[in-house]
């Protein structure tokens, strides 16, 4: 029989807890209820572990944790179960978890989804996953299901009741038919990150390279998605990297719409695995534009640009820029620990750049290559130049042919 683990605050939500297990086990599961309360410990003998024997395992005592301000206490048990209930799916006690609540009990109960392992069954339920707030509070980089509760979880009415049903449906379905697929031994995983302006040579080699027997995993580099590679670099669930698309250290640096994953090459620099890079998307910064048309920089007219749709606009960077993005990428690089190959196109990194592109600027590539060839000083990282766009077929046998070197 699975067992699904309902992640709640007893102290607000204790009807609704209820509940909910009762749906779970009318539909033949076992529950596992996590209490995160941080006001008061409920006496009645509903939870399988309390928010005591959570923070304990944390390290921190009822009685201390009791004194902390209702900011402190909230930002503690997002850490605490973010550390529990990780080790309680190692002891088998859950094959799936769901949490339905309103802000609070959501942003706790996601700091726990976010730290489970991709694949494991999650669904996450809030009268805040809607409006103008972002998924990322929710999501990060992991396979979490959100849904909009539509009203407020408090009480038991015909729509509550009719929403916690449905997320009930849902997570039993996810536990009952889930499955994850391991990757076979004798197949080496290539995990690569493309945009849409890198698409074309990317995708070129992708299908080469899976001509050759080898499965690659694309990660879209859009702020989220270089994390996600990275988080799976970590779990040890890529061989190789193929880090083609370094747009997110654009927005790191300069700002951006895909701003959001920070440090990025560092983990697979890191992690000592066969690692090939290409600057990808590196020589362009995007401006997201609202529906009154505001968003865009001040200097919007001197730039060279481009508009991938009515709310995005594509900028070329200035050679200082380009500089100073060359001089971050050279630097991370510079701590390879194994061989690493860094493939630089002469003509622009991304498709508008090309040359007769509405962004080619001959002169901040020659100081995006120049700068790459001053600052990239580790006889680990090898540099490979081609007189070529991103997405010519010339550079994506180039591409193709350093990763097959490397695997």
């Amino acid at each position: 029989m699975k067992t699904i683990a309902v992640i709640a605050s007893l102290d607000t939500k204790l009807e609704e807890t209820e509940y909910t297990a009762q749906i779970l086990q009318g539909m033949g599961f076992e529950t596992y209820i996590i209490d995160i309360s941080t006001k008061t410990l409920i006496e009645k003998k509903i939870a399988d572990i309390t928010p005591k024997e959570i923070l304990e395992l944390y390290g921190i005592s009822w009685k201390q944790f009791d004194e902390y301000d209702k900011g402190k206490s909230i930002d503690t048990m997002c850490k605490a179960i973010e550390q529990v209930v990780p080790q309680l799916y190692q002891k088998q006690l859950f094959d799936g978890v769901i949490s339905i609540g309103g802000g609070q009990n959501a942003r706790m109960a996601a700091y726990a989804l976010k730290a489970l392992p991709f694949g494991v069954p999650k669904v996450l339920a809030s009268s805040l996953a809607c409006g103008k707030r972002t998924m990322e509070q929710y999501v990060g980089c992991k396979d979490i299901f959100v849904m909009h509760t539509v009203a407020d979880i408090s009480g038991l009415n015909t729509i509550t009741k009719t929403v916690i049903q449905n997320v009930c449906a849902a997570i039993g379905g996810l536990v009952t038919h889930t499955k994850t697929f391991e990757k076979a031994m004798t197949t080496k995983v290539i995990g690569t990150t493309m945009l849409g302006i890198t698409s074309k040579g990317i995708e070129r080699v992708k299908k080469d390279l899976e001509k050759k027997g080898y499965e690659v995993v694309v990660f879209h580099a859009n702020g989220v998605g270089g994390r996600c590679m990275e988080n799976l670099i970590q779990t040890d669930k890529l061989d190789v990297i193929l880090d083609a698309t370094l747009h997110e250290i654009t927005c790191e640096i300069l700002g951006g719409y895909c701003a959001g994953a920070t440090n990025r090459l560092k983990i697979g620099v890191e992690s000592g695995k066969p690692m090939i890079v290409v600057p990808g998307a590196l020589d362009m910064v995007d401006f997201f534009v609202d529906e009154q048309g505001m968003g865009l920089p001040e200097d919007i007219d001197a730039r060279k640009k481009v508009f991938h749709n009515s709310s995005i606009c594509h900028c070329k960077i200035y050679p200082k820029e380009a500089q100073q993005l060359a001089e971050t990428v050279a630097e991370r690089l510079n701590q390879a620990k194994v061989p690493i190959t860094i493939v630089i196109p002469t003509q622009g990194c991304c498709e508008a750049a090309a040359p007769g592109g509405a962004m080619y600027d001959p002169e901040t590539d020659y100081v995006l290559v120049e700068t790459f060839k001053d600052k990239i000083i580790s006889p680990l990282v090898k540099i490979v130049i081609v007189e070529a766009n991103i997405n010519d077929e010339k550079f994506s046998e180039v591409v193709r042919d350093e990763v097959l070197k490397l695997v």
